[in-house]
């Protein structure tokens, strides 16, 4: 295997002066998932849910004594969370970077072959648990079964995608060019999605659900919102982080889709043999379940060296696995 930190192209030998610290390219991802999805602990290979749809009508006028009962009834649906193994397997081998300056930052005598506690480690660490926490919203949503890199579970993107009900209810807005819509159009989306939600969406309190979309559309929107009035009342600034919301609803960006939507081709952004790059899922927050037999799959990895083989390892081990519960709560919507 492969050392998880290797030189770069551009990596020279050293001499003159070094900075002893390392630079961090940004990990872009969604929020945490304990805030913007229904977490389910202690699932260790399938958990089986239900669900029961409303009753209604069922009150009727009283006209005689009588026995008879309304015939009206609801059902009660099985869905099930299937949590699959997933691993995670780096290695680092001190000899990468010898001759070079982060040689001189290595450990003496016995121990010198062990990169635990040096500038390398720490990279390794900040690096894995970015990329995790990244992994699992990719997976969470993208997951398809099939595709490579994507096979490790079935996501949302894919269990809503053959959801017929969830698929015909599907909000679709004409752009003049759906890969890169306008800030207008972007409005007109979101709208029309809020608008065209189902009722038990619509009566879902603000803070319990999410309009997630892509990055696109979410710098679009902002686009939108810039030097109006409207400004100061859709956003927010919460311990340094923005907060932007559409009639109370708050809009998640999910850099993760774009991803997503480069190495694969969900159902829902597909329409007329066209795969589309730019939507929004308008949703509940309880009504995206994950389910793992770990609370926090970032965390849920160890490092050791061994002395065998004069390699430092970061080794993780957890399940994961998703499921929507009702299509009632969920709002899907894409540009063609």
């Amino acid at each position: 295997m492969a050392n998880v930190a290797a030189k770069g192209s551009s990596f020279a030998t050293y001499s003159g002066a070094n900075l002893n610290q390392l630079f961090f390219e940004p990990v872009f991802k969604s929020d945490e998932i304990m805030r913007n999805y229904r977490v389910i602990p202690n699932v260790k290979h399938k958990m089986s849910v239900y669900t029961s749809a409303s009753l209604k009508k069922i009150v009727q006028a009283y006209t005689t004594c009588s026995s008879s009962s309304t015939s009206d009834s609801f059902n009660i649906e099985q869905k099930t969370i299937t949590a699959g193994r997933m691993r995670v397997a780096l290695e680092q081998c001190q000899n990468e970077f010898q001759d070079t300056y982060i040689e001189e930052l290595y450990k003496s005598g016995v121990d010198v072959m062990n990169v635990e506690g040096t500038m390398v480690a720490d990279a390794i660490l900040n690096r894995t648990v970015s990329g995790i926490g990244s992994d699992v919203v990719r997976l969470a949503w993208g997951g398809d079964g099939a595709t490579s890199d994507y096979n490790q579970m079935t996501g949302w993107m894919k269990l809503m995608g053959d959801d017929a009900t969830v698929l015909a209810a599907r909000t679709e807005v004409s752009a003049v060019d759906p890969l890169n819509p306008l800030a207008t159009e972007t409005l007109s989306l979101i709208r029309n999605v809020y608008d065209n939600a189902p009722a038990a969406l619509q009566q879902v309190p603000a803070g319990d659900k999410k309009i997630f979309v892509t990055p696109k559309i979410y710098n679009a929107y902002l686009s939108n919102l810039e030097g109006t009035s409207a400004d100061l009342a859709i956003t927010n600034q919460a311990e340094g982080v923005l907060t932007v919301r559409f009639r109370g609803v708050e809009i998640v960006p999910m850099y993760e889709w774009d991803t997503i939507l480069a190495d694969t081709d969900p159902a829902l952004f597909l329409r007329g043999g066209v795969n589309g790059t730019q939507g929004i899922c308008y949703c509940a927050v309880e009504n995206l379940a994950i389910g793992s037999d770990v609370n926090d799959p970032e965390s849920s990895f160890k490092i050791f060296y061994d002395d065998l083989e004069e390699k430092m390892f970061v080794r993780g081990y957890f399940k994961l696995g998703v499921q929507f519960m009702f299509p009632s709560l969920v709002q899907w919507g894409i540009f063609y």
